[in-house]
């Protein structure tokens, strides 16, 4: 069959993964739009597609199993693209098939081992920093494009590899809801969920060192400390045995009692967080994005959040910005949102009107632009 586009989405079921988002928000946003041709969509978790998106008939979709990032799928991928006489492949990761005859367009959403390796120090990509630097390089001379989502991370890319600066293209990612998400407003029956009627602070994010979860725990102490707010923290991120300092220094500083670690949620237990939450708070010291902001914002709850790296570009005046490594500024921003309704009013409108600019239909209409330009 002949499919001149084609979309490498094999991270798409990989729950909590940000890329899997970018692969979800740009199906749904390609089913909003006229295609010229049917567009094939290469998955590794054929059977996770919701029914919408595998009964769409402008796409074809290819099952294949196993890990994206194998050798075994640099050999069989160029077999599917020149099967299937693919003339342009946009893959959703920084992983291409570096010998396929195509034209690739690569979607690169950060360089975060390259420029805070210190903050990755568990990860294979800054373990391996000249490799990965090597690897990428590799990618974007054989990609016609590479997308990121960021000014920040535009910036970065190039200061790592500023011969590949004529290749960029930048386009934010959207903000995707599963359907019944927004709808779902039943309590919680989770053990952990407070059961009280304290304020709800939530975070959501990975372990990893450069979300700052300790800088949170100790702005969260401050705020115990000197705002007398009744509240507690909860916490959600898939558990990660080689970051552990977050519940160690809750038990240090005497406040493991107002904190909950959930680890990883579903959607419909996060959709019901959301909806309890008084306050979301995001302290990461580098996000080449931060779609937990935007998910925040779109679900009504006011944003206090890091002022680094994207997430001043992302947030505009929709949330408060402060030092994520200084707790008292933290604790000072979260105090603010809690004692006044005003304020939390005024974020909350401006959160829900900043989320609403990023949709996927937005996305899928500068990737099909950017497909079309590429293809012959």
């Amino acid at each position: 069959m002949n499919a001149p586009f084609a979309i490498d989405a094999r991270w798409y079921g990989n729950a909590g993964s940000g890329v899997a988002t970018y692969a979800h928000s740009l199906l749904a946003g390609l089913m909003e739009i006229p295609a010229p041709d049917r567009i094939c969509v290469i998955t590794n978790h054929l059977d996770r597609l919701p029914e919408a998106v595998a009964r769409c008939p402008q796409f074809n979709f290819i099952n294949l199993p196993g890990n994206p990032m194998s050798i075994r799928h640099q050999r069989l991928m160029p077999k599917i693209v020149s099967g299937h006489r693919i003339k342009c492949l946009h893959t959703v990761d920084t992983h291409a098939p570096i010998y396929a005859h195509c034209r690739k367009i690569i979607s690169c959403h950060d360089v975060i081992p390259l420029v805070l390796p210190h903050r990755v120090a568990g990860g294979r990509k800054s373990q391996f920093k000249w490799l990965w630097r090597q690897w990428l390089a590799i990618q974007f001379r054989t990609a016609c494009r590479i997308v990121t989502i960021s000014e920040c991370s535009q910036r970065d890319i190039i200061s790592q590899l500023p011969d590949m600066a004529g290749k960029i293209a930048l386009i934010p990612p959207a903000l995707y809801q599963p359907q019944g998400r927004a709808a779902d407003h039943a309590e919680p029956q989770e053990d952990w969920l407070p059961a009280t009627d304290d304020a709800v602070i939530l975070s959501v994010g990975r372990r990893a060192p450069y979300k700052n979860l300790p800088g949170l725990i100790r702005a969260f102490a401050e705020l115990l400390k000197n705002h007398q707010h009744p509240c507690r923290l909860v916490v959600t991120g898939p558990r990660d045995t080689r970051y552990t300092e977050p519940e160690t220094l809750a038990t240090q500083l005497g406040i493991a009692d107002r904190i909950v670690f959930t680890g990883y949620v579903d959607d419909r237990v996060l959709s019901q967080l959301y909806h309890r939450a008084a306050l979301f708070v995001f302290p990461s010291l580098y996000e080449g994005f931060g779609l937990p902001v935007l998910e925040a914002m779109a679900a009504g709850i006011p944003v206090v959040c890091s002022n680094r790296a994207s997430l001043p570009e992302v947030c505009g005046d929709a949330a408060l910005l402060a030092d994520p490594e200084d707790p008292r500024a933290m604790a000072t921003a979260m105090a603010r949102v809690l004692s006044s309704s005003h304020l939390a009013g005024q974020l909350k409108a401006a959160g829900r009107t900043r989320a609403g600019e990023y949709t996927p239909r937005r996305m899928a209409e500068c990737l099909m632009e950017l497909y079309l330009s590429s293809g012959d």
